[in-house]
């Protein structure tokens, strides 16, 4: 069989291409993957400041003295006992307000064109106060204390953390807009009419923040309820 030169060129681009194809599929991953990255910064960095927190809180109880160990153990006032000892609605009520604290900070830092690096830090105190109380209960207990903290502290503390970062991104993306409208000069007194949609989907925001606050709240007393009684201390 004959081959001119055209069925040559073929041959190799055909070769080439099935060698680069990896390549390409690599390629098409980052492509698509660093647009994302981009689009969700904002998220990766409060994460990351919260688990920053939550590392720091963590490292200086582990390397505290033992007289700090034993303050944070009075201030954590025997988290453990304590929560055996109260009613559904208590650890409901309890949960709710450590959550809806941090909320209602968040909600008023949104309108307030100045408070970007106080929502920034919310998410950091939030984690440090998530390491302070897990590492205390590690000094306190041992390693038993880890199947506790896995079984019911860590899911509230997943669900919360992901509505606090949430409320976070809409208290500082509100926070800038209007920051933004303060150096533009305008004629009328009045705000903008995107201002007021922005500001009245703000508050709409809150309220689901809340119901889910309360929803929160409520599976980590059920939770609390049904799997307590296996963790013996």
């Amino acid at each position: 069989m004959n081959l001119n030169t055209s069925d040559l060129d073929k041959m190799i681009k055909q070769k080439t291409e099935r060698r680069l194809s990896p390549l390409s599929g690599r390629q098409n991953f980052l492509r698509s993957f660093f647009p994302y990255f981009r689009g969700n910064l904002l998220n990766f960095s409060l994460g990351i400041l919260f688990l920053a927190g939550v590392l720091i809180g963590t490292l200086l109880v582990s390397n505290a003295s033992q007289e700090t160990v034993e303050t944070l153990k009075i201030i954590l006032g025997g988290y453990i006992e304590h929560r055996q000892t109260q009613l559904f609605s208590n650890i409901v009520t309890s949960t709710f307000f450590s959550i809806f604290f941090s909320l209602i900070i968040l909600f008023f830092c949104g309108f307030c064109t100045i408070s970007q690096l106080l929502i920034l830090a919310v998410p950091l105190f939030k984690g440090l106060g998530y390491g302070f109380s897990i590492g205390t209960l590690y000094a306190q207990y041992g390693t038993s204390a880890i199947q506790y903290v896995l079984c019911l502290i860590l899911p509230t503390m997943f669900f919360s953390t992901l509505l606090l970062l949430t409320a976070c991104r809409a208290s500082l993306l509100l926070s800038i807009t209007l920051f933004r409208s303060t150096l533009i000069n305008n004629s009328s007194n009045n705000p903008k009419e995107t201002d007021r949609y922005r500001i009245k989907r703000y508050c709409v925001k809150y309220i689901a923040f809340t119901a889910i606050c309360l929803l929160i709240s409520l599976a980590d007393a059920i939770l609390f309820y049904k799997f307590s009684g296996l963790f013996v201390f």
